[in-house]
């Protein structure tokens, strides 16, 4: 398919110093190739976290009380301004 379209030369220059690529077609075509293969690959992984709740439910009987200081200091590992 033929198409005009205005592109960021910066970004175009990066890309292609980036990925090799030949052409700036090249480098559309792998980008374009890229965002499916994301997309394809996160709404896999919504279904195979769906299939894999729906065959192992959580079970109430299976969580650990935290205390609020536990939960604290989880906050501030996994954000160190909190």
């Amino acid at each position: 398919m033929r198409t005009n379209i205005v592109l960021d030369d910066a970004l175009i220059s990066q890309a292609l110093k980036l990925t090799g690529a030949a052409s700036k077609k090249e480098v559309i075509n792998l980008a374009l190739q890229q965002l499916v293969n994301s997309c394809i690959k996160k709404k896999q992984n919504k279904q195979d976290f769906i299939e894999s709740y729906i065959n192992n439910p959580i079970r109430m009987e299976d969580f650990t009380p935290l205390h609020r200081d536990d939960i604290y200091n989880l906050l501030s590992i996994c954000n160190p301004l909190v």
